[in-house]
């Protein structure tokens, strides 16, 4: 990877492999659906991310598939995650900031509409919101330039 013209060596301080779920429900017509975003509560050890919306997340331990990681995310943060579908991949995602971040990003879909999903320490609340009407400012921003991408992708002709 080159940055500014000078090479760098991909190593752990620089580089993320990460899984994001995208858990959706049914809203009233086939276009309109509702994502999952948790809010970080104080125990929350990323201290940027408390009190901010996040999707279920998180970062690949060492030879891990991502597929498992992301499972593991919804088993972590989710304490009913058996009211989620199978997940199903979505798309790679790339991000260059702090660190270069790869993003395995899937789908589900919650079981049956009515049920509700419910939040683990440290995340102290699970909620749907709408995808065309998303609470951008109570979002944390990676989280939500995943979202964008997802949702108005920047290779798209539109």
């Amino acid at each position: 990877m080159s940055v500014g013209g000078a090479r760098k060596k991909i190593s752990p301080d620089n580089l993320h492999l990460s899984s994001f779920v995208v858990a959706k429900k049914k809203g009233n017509s086939d276009k309109d659906y509702f994502i999952l975003l948790l809010k970080a509560g104080e125990k929350h050890p990323l201290s940027f991310r408390r009190g901010r919306l996040v999707l279920p997340s998180t970062i690949l331990d060492y030879g891990e598939k991502p597929r498992e990681a992301a499972k593991r995310a919804i088993e972590f943060e989710i304490s009913n995650p058996d009211s989620l579908q199978d997940l199903q991949f979505l798309n790679i995602q790339t991000y260059y900031g702090a660190h270069w971040d790869i993003v395995f990003l899937y789908e589900t879909w919650l079981r049956d509409a009515n049920r509700l999903v419910q939040a683990r320490e440290p995340f102290v609340s699970a909620s749907f919101y709408p995808a065309n009407n998303l609470p951008r400012k109570d979002m944390s921003e990676d989280h939500l330039d995943v979202l964008e991408e997802m949702l108005h992708p920047s290779g798209s002709t539109q």
